[in-house]
Parts: structure tokens; sequence; C-alpha cells
């Protein structure tokens, strides 16, 4: 039987001049300093004291936005210390560019399809219950531009979790424990903190962890990152498109807003895990993981 991972030997190629344990802790070092250190770049650049409050805040569409696009300073930044510690580029991270942009197309196209069933299946969203439905024209405007700034948001992500990371621990380990489990539980971990509370930030955490290694397994199989970027970007887009919350961070290009919630109602400690609601909320969010990633692989034909 033929190793479906065959094509990763040829994506972690570039990483093998300079495998040396000491890069990448310094490259996760110091990414991480830059990516801290990147909002306080980019608002540097902002026109005003309004449009740095609407960054921060992330309310409204050029918050939302604005946010998402200042993931390409961290980006900028990481090139350059890859450049500078390992003697490589972009291209490197990516694979093959015309099977990475075939891959990215074929994955965010099913993946999208796969979420948009499932978002018009019931139960369906109850208009009476919503604080306000944005105007349609002026949010299909949005829709182009929020996929652009994604596709920096999630290809930020994906070069350095799956493409650096992924490269640099198949060169250290043949284990797929470490070049699939460690940088998916780095993921994982760093979006502990988007949850109000302890139970709900792990759900974040395991729930990011669970689409990492949904995104390793897709990088290992092709040998580029345009399906794992395809279904981070489609997962992300419904996110942040469809519904959302008045006033919550990120809530800025939402098509459809409940009403405002005070963020502290949803601050459950860790017990809370245990509670039958949650562990439903669980399941469904990972197995929301596994439908995008059975869609991702019909869609690969791998």
């Amino acid at each position: 039987m033929a190793d479906p991972y065959a094509p990763h030997q040829d994506f972690i190629r570039p990483a093998w001049p300079a495998p040396e344990v000491w890069r990448v802790m310094v490259m996760i070092v110091a990414f991480e300093f830059v990516f801290v250190l990147s909002p306080v770049v980019f608002t540097s650049f902002l026109p005003s004291d309004a449009a740095v409050d609407a960054f921060y805040e992330g309310t409204t569409a050029f918050g939302t936005l604005s946010q998402f696009f200042s993931f390409g300073i961290a980006a900028l930044g990481f090139l350059i210390l890859l450049r500078l510690l390992h003697g490589r580029g972009f291209w490197s991270l990516i694979g093959p560019r015309s099977s990475a942009k075939r891959d990215l197309l074929r994955v965010t196209w099913s993946v999208a399809i796969v979420l948009f069933v499932l978002e018009i299946l019931p139960p369906w969203i109850n208009t009476a219950d919503l604080a306000e439905v944005r105007d349609f024209d002026a949010w299909i405007v949005l829709v182009p531009i929020t996929m652009v700034a994604l596709l920096i948001q999630v290809g930020t992500e994906e070069i350095f979790f799956r493409g650096y990371l992924q490269q640099q621990l198949a060169c250290l380990s043949r284990s797929r424990w470490a070049w699939m489990f460690i940088p998916s539980a780095m993921f994982g971990a760093l979006h502990y903190w988007n949850g109000n509370g302890a139970a709900e930030g792990t759900l974040w955490a395991l729930w990011a962890f669970a689409l990492g290694m949904a995104c390793a397994d897709l990088t290992a199989r092709t040998g580029n990152l345009g399906a794992a970027i395809g279904l981070h970007l489609a997962n992300n887009a419904f996110a942040l498109l469809v519904v959302a919350v008045q006033d919550w961070p990120s809530s800025g290009v939402a098509l459809f807003l409940y009403p405002y919630e005070d963020p502290a109602l949803y601050s459950y400690g860790i017990e809370a895990l245990l509670t039958p609601w949650i562990i439903f909320e669980l399941l469904s969010m990972l197995l929301g993981v596994v439908i995008m990633w059975l869609a991702a692989r019909i869609a690969l034909a791998r």
C-alpha cells in the first residue's frame, strides 16, 4: 500500500540544510515577539486616534479588517527572520506553486460549499432574535476585501505552524506525532485566549488543535500548504461573515448580528467542561472539523 504521506518528504526538503534545534527555538521566540509588536507597528500608520481605537475594538468593518490585515506585518517579520536564520524564503514554506494554488482553490470552494449547506439546514436563524441585519449590498462589497484580509491572516498562521514548524520538526524526528502534534498543540494553546473563561477557552483550544491536525494531515498528503490554507480560509470566512454578536470583537463584517451580551456571562470555570451542554458543544465543534477535513479530502481525491 502506498504511503499517503509520501509527498511530505519533498515538502520538508528545504528545511534539511539548517535543521538545528536552536534555530527553531530562536525562531519561535522571535516570531512571538514580532507577532506581539505587529499591532503596534500597524497602528503607527493609521491616520487618527479614532482609527487606532477602531482597530483595537474590532467592532466595525474597518476595525475588524484592519486587525486581520495587520497579520501581514507579522508575516513580513517572520520571513525576514527565516532568511536570516535559515537562508530560505517564502516559497520554501509553501511547496510547488502550481500545486499549492490548485489545492487552495479546490479546498476553499469545497469546504465553503459544505459550510454553506450546513448553514442553510435547520436550525435556521430566527430573524426576530436578531438586533441587526446589515445592508446586503454593502455586505457583499466587503466579502472580497474580507477574503483578502483573511488570506493574509490564515496564510501567516499556516506558514508558521504547518509550513515552518512542520518542516523543521519533521527533519528532527520521523515520528508523525512530532511534526503533527506539537505544532497543532501550540496552535491550540494560542487559541485558548479567544474564550471567555477557562471552559470556553479550553473549547477553543481543543477545536484549534483538531483544526491544526487536519491541516497538518492535508499538508503531508499534498506536499504543499494550499489545502491547509484553503480549509482554514473557508472556516474563518464563514465564522466572520455570517453571524456575530453586536459590539463583540471581530463582529464588523457579519451579515447577521445578535444583541449585545456581556462576555462575562460566558466566563465559566473549568468545571463547566463536565456539563452535558458543554460536552455537546465540544463534540459539535470537533465534528465540524472532521466534516471540513473530509470535504477537503474528497476535493483533493487523497
